[in-house]
C-alpha cells in the first residue's frame, strides 16, 4: 500500500511529466517511415565507417534497404520512393555497443550517487532489484532502452539480475522490444538458499530459457545467461552452476577479478581453464586484477571481456582492464554498468577510460625518468572502435553490427558537426569522442528504423513511459526506506 504522502508525490510527478510531454510538438518523424521496406538514403555525411577495408569518406552516402546497409559510397542515386536524410554538417558512424549494463536499474537512477560497492549492494541489489515485479522490469527496460538510444547506443548487453523468474524474463524481453533496441538479455540464475537444491531451483529457469532459445525471442533480442560466479561463491558450487548453464549452449557472463570482491580467487581464469569452462561462450566483466598471462590464456580460448571504467574506478575495482585485455588479443567491449550511479551512454565511459590510461602511461614514464610521450599512444579512433566494431566483436555480433559495412544491419548514428560543442571539426574522431554529447546525436537508426531524429526520440509514448517510471521509482524508494 502506498502512503498518501507518497501517492500525492507520485501523482504530481506523473502529472507534471505528462503535461510537459503533451506540450511537445507532434513529431512528423514518427510518420516519416510508415513502411519498413522503404529505402533510406543518408546523403552527404562525413562517414566514419569503422570498416578497415572501406575506410572513411569525408563526404559519403549510405543506402539502407529493408534494414540492411546496401551501399556506402561518395555518391549513391536515391532509389524510387527513398526517404533522404540530409547528412550535410553531420558525422555518420555505427551505433555504439554497450557491453554491460544492469538495464532495469534505470528505475533506481541516482540512488547510488554516493554509494560505495557495499552501499550499492545493500541498497540497490537487496532492497530494490529483488523487489521488482515483472511490470517494473518491463517498464524499466523499456525506459532504459530509450535512454540508451538517445545516447547513441543501438546494442546493449543487459546483465539482468532482475530476471528472477520466467515471468520477469518475459517482461524484460517485452520491455526491450518496446524500446526498439538491439539487445542481448543475460537471464540470471536465482540465488540458491543454504541447503537448497540448485538443480531443482534452476530447473524452471533452464526449461524456460530453452523455450526462448527455441524460437520465442523477438528478432532484435538474443539470450545469454549470467550468474554470480566463483568470485562470489565457493569454487565448486560456482563451477557446478557454470557447467549447468553451459548445457544451454549460450554465452555465460560473470563478474571476476575486482580488488573489492571479498571472495576473489587467485588465478581464477587458470582454474576455469582447468575446469574446461574458459571458452568463446564466456564473458568476464570488470576483471581488473587477473595475472598478465591469464589475459593471454583467455584470449587464446576466445573469452570476451567487458570493462566499465567509471564505476570500476569509483568503486575500487581497479584500473580498467580493457587495454591490457585488448593487447593480449581478447575480444573487448565497454559498458556503463549501473544506471543507479552513471548514465549518458558510452561517450563518458570512453573519456574516463582514455584519461585513466594516459594518466597511467604518463606516471610510468615520469617515474622511469622519461618524458611524457609527445603523441598519446591511445588514439580517439581506437577508443571509438572499442564502442563500435570492437564492442560488437566483444559480444559476438560483429557480423551483424559495429561498422557501416554493406551487408550489416543498419545501426547508424548521425552526429551534428556544426553545433556549439563540435564546430569546427578538425578531427572527426576527436570531435565525437572528446567534444560531442548525447544531445549532438541527432539521428539514430536501429536495424534500419529511425528511433531518434533531429534530437528527439520518435517513440510516440516516450513521455508517458518516463512519467510512469518516475511515479513507480518514488513508490519503490519509499518502500525501501520503510524496510
Amino acid at each position: 500500500m502506498t502512503s498518501p504522502r507518497l501517492g500525492r508525490r507520485a501523482l504530481a510527478a506523473t502529472a507534471a511529466i505528462a503535461t510537459v510531454a503533451a506540450t511537445l510538438p507532434a513529431s512528423p518523424r514518427a510518420q516519416a517511415q510508415p513502411d519498413p521496406r522503404r529505402p533510406i538514403l543518408v546523403r552527404g555525411a562525413h562517414v566514419l565507417s569503422m570498416d578497415a577495408a572501406l575506410g572513411d569518406l569525408p563526404r559519403g552516402d549510405i543506402l539502407v534497404q529493408e534494414g540492411t546497409i546496401r551501399a556506402v559510397a561518395p555518391s549513391i542515386e536515391a532509389p524510387s520512393g527513398a526517404l533522404v536524410l540530409d547528412g550535410a554538417g553531420r558525422i555518420a558512424m555505427p551505433g555504439m555497443v554497450n557491453g554491460h549494463i544492469h538495464l532495469a536499474q534505470t528505475m533506481q537512477r541516482g540512488l547510488s550517487t554516493e554509494h560505495s560497492f557495499g552501499g550499492y549492494f545493500q541498497t540497490i541489489v537487496l532492497r530494490h532489484s529483488n523487489r521488482m515485479r515483472p511490470d517494473d522490469v518491463r517498464l524499466a527496460d523499456q525506459a532504459g532502452a530509450l535512454e540508451q538510444i538517445a545516447a547513441g547506443v543501438t546494442t546493449v548487453m543487459d546483465w539482468s539480475r532482475e530476471t528472477m523468474s520466467p515471468e520477469h524474463c518475459d517482461a524484460a524481453i517485452e520491455g526491450l522490444g518496446a524500446g526498439g533496441i538491439r539487445a542481448v538479455l543475460a537471464y540470471t540464475t536465482p540465488p540458491i538458499p543454504q541447503g537448497g537444491n540448485a538443480a531443482d531451483i534452476h530447473g524452471r529457469m533452464m526449461a524456460h530459457a530453452r523455450a526462448l532459445i527455441g524460437g520465442r525471442l523477438p528478432a532484435l533480442v538474443s539470450l545469454w545467461t549470467c550468474l554470480q560466479g566463483p568470485d562470489f561463491l565457493p569454487l565448486e558450487p560456482a563451477l557446478a552452476d557454470m557447467r549447468r548453464l553451459a548445457e544451454l549452449g549460450v554465452p555465460v557472463a560473470i563478474h571476476t577479478g575486482a580488488a573489492i570482491y571479498a571472495n576473489r580467487k587467485p588465478r581464477l581464469l587458470a582454474q576455469l581453464d582447468a575446469a574446461g569452462l574458459l571458452n568463446e561462450r564466456l564473458q568476464i566483466v570488470h576483471s581488473n586484477h587477473h595475472e598478465a598471462d591469464e589475459y593471454a590464456l583467455a584470449a587464446s580460448k576466445g573469452v570476451m571481456l567487458c570493462s566499465t571504467p567509471e564505476v570500476e574506478m569509483r568503486m575500487g575495482h581497479g584500473h580498467p582492464a580493457l587495454f591490457k585485455a585488448a593487447a593480449a588479443g581478447m575480444r573487448v567491449s565497454v559498458g556503463t554498468d549501473i544506471p543507479s550511479m552513471v548514465g549518458g551512454g558510452l561517450l563518458p565511459q570512453l573519456r574516463v577510460a582514455l584519461a585513466a590510461e594516459l594518466h597511467r602511461i604518463n606516471l610510468e614514464a615520469i617515474g622511469a625518468g622519461r618524458g611524457v610521450p609527445a603523441t598519446p599512444p591511445v588514439t580517439a579512433k581506437r577508443m571509438l572502435e572499442f564502442a563500435t566494431i570492437e564492442g560488437a566483436r566483444g559480444l559476438g555480433l560483429d557480423r551483424v553490427t559495429g561498422s557501416l559495412s554493406p551487408g550489416k544491419r543498419a545501426d547508424i548514428l548521425l552526429l551534428r558537426a556544426d553545433a556549439p560543442l563540435t564546430a569546427p571539426v578538425s578531427d572527426p574522431y576527436g570531435a565525437v569522442l572528446l567534444q560531442a554529447s548525447a544531445g549532438d546525436i541527432g539521428t539514430v537508426l536501429v536495424d534500419g528504423v529511425i528511433r531518434k531524429q533531429d534530437g528527439a526520440l520518435t517513440a510516440p509514448d516516450a513521455g508517458q513511459v518516463f512519467a510512469r517510471l518516475q511515479a513507480r521509482a518514488e513508490e519503490m524508494a519509499e518502500a525501501a526506506r520503510r524496510g
